[in-house]
């Protein structure tokens, strides 16, 4: 079985740590701020020229390029605060929370090539209410590739007028896939009575956008066969995808090579696939004490 169909059948199973501090008071709820922007200095454009023909705007939430009717990327609901819910043994649904929209239009001239995005996170206990973590500040890579729209096939190896590529070939995103499992910790009482308790932190993309993309797609956009993750947007059109959070007690575990004879504590994966890789890397050991 290759990886790409190994990927699409992928799960979410738990593993239970022996270190996660099974008598720790557990915070049931926590409020995740985000907030998202676009690292002008990382903006590299089709030509090589940083930021070249590619230009930011309405507080580096905004990206326009090419000449004509213009393509862009556009961040929405950011800065924003959602309600997380713990997952206790088990993985709930991701919380949406930033939006990325794509307007795809037919241009002529340089087109993006790679931007960085940086993501401000504050998390604070909502249940039991406590302080708040030190805010923390991350970025991940976007790899995009604005495809020759007569190509045929198309850069994603599909056929042109077919599918996502029905009106010429779709644009390709790439997306790294370091989303899982960012540890941090947090003792609820402050004064050593209670364990830290150990979380992990993932993101993913709440709307299903994000696909294990063909070895073509992948080459196409990186320059390389290896799998990845990301996702193609149609031709003369607006696509909206959706981040979410969702916090674990235990560590969220995916099956490259799912077994045909499936461990029934393994959690079937909801349709998600793709790993957002915000590469947190920020918040590994991450701790918290409150003073007494």
């Amino acid at each position: 079985m290759n990886f790409r169909k190994q990927i699409k059948t992928v799960a979410f199973a738990l593993t239970a740590l022996a270190a996660s501090g099974a008598n720790a008071a557990i915070i049931t709820q926590w409020t995740v701020g985000v907030d998202a922007v676009f690292l002008p200095d990382t903006i590299v454009d089709s030509n090589g020229n940083a930021p070249g023909g590619v230009t930011i705007s309405n507080s580096d939430r905004r990206l326009r390029w090419g000449t004509g009717g213009q393509s862009g990327l556009d961040i929405t609901n950011s800065p924003i605060d959602t309600v997380v819910n713990t997952g206790i043994g088990t993985t709930l649904p991701p919380v949406p929370n930033v939006s990325l929209t794509h307007t795809n239009n037919p241009i002529n001239g340089a087109t993006l090539d790679k931007v960085s995005l940086a993501i401000a996170l504050t998390l604070t206990p909502l249940t039991p209410p406590l302080g708040a973590l030190p805010a923390t500040s991350t970025t991940f890579l976007i790899d995009f590739l604005e495809t020759p729209n007569n190509d045929n096939p198309c850069a994603n190896g599909g056929a042109n007028n077919s599918g996502v590529n029905s009106n010429g070939c779709g644009d390709i995103f790439v997306i790294g896939s370091d989303a899982l499992n960012f540890s941090f910790f947090y003792d609820t009482d402050g004064a050593g009575g209670d364990p830290e308790q150990e979380y992990f932190l993932s993101f993913v993309e709440a709307t299903s956008g994000l696909n294990a993309l063909s070895p073509a797609a992948c080459l196409a956009a990186t320059g390389s066969n290896e799998p990845c993750l990301g996702f193609i947007t149609p031709e003369k059109a607006t696509t909206t995808f959706e981040f979410g959070a969702l916090i674990t007690t235990e560590r969220v575990v995916i099956d490259p090579d799912p077994d045909p004879d499936p461990d029934p504590n393994d959690v079937p994966e909801p349709g998600i696939l793709a790993l957002i890789g915000l590469g947190l890397a920020g918040l590994g050991g991450m701790r918290r004490r409150r003073n007494a």
